[in-house]
């Protein structure tokens, strides 16, 4: 499974790729993303099967991302994982009505992550 992790710090990059890894993700097959521009330029470079987004972090907006990915090309059904660890009632119904296919509140568990990748990757994401 080619999984996409867009997040612009470092450290919760690492720490989500090592969950991945502990669940048998293989390290090859994971990539990150520290921005939307650079996330968007592998999306239309390569096929990825899942893809998890930060919320929002500063000037980084994981909605607005989101609404480019469903908007149309290639990705348009590639499931998304939004994560943040302002979870909010609001947070989690905007995620939902922009096209996610799961929440998941941080910091998270290594049975947080697996839980959340089989609820997302069951449900169809919106074509």
């Amino acid at each position: 499974m080619k999984i996409l992790i867009v997040e612009p710090d470092a450290n919760r990059q690492r720490q989500l790729r090592t969950i991945l890894s502990s669940i048998g993700h293989k390290s090859a097959e994971i990539e990150s993303s520290p921005d939307a521009k650079s996330a968007v330029s592998l999306l239309r470079k390569k096929k990825f099967d899942l893809a998890f987004i930060l919320l929002r972090d500063g000037s980084f907006d994981g909605l607005e991302m989101l609404k480019n990915i469903r908007s149309g090309g290639s990705s348009r059904s590639l499931p998304v994982v939004i994560y943040s660890s302002d979870v909010t009632k609001e947070n989690v119904l905007d995620a939902h009505e922009t096209g996610s296919n799961a929440f998941l509140a941080y910091p998270f568990s290594v049975s947080d992550v697996e839980n959340v990748i089989t609820k997302a990757t069951k449900i169809k994401a919106p074509s």
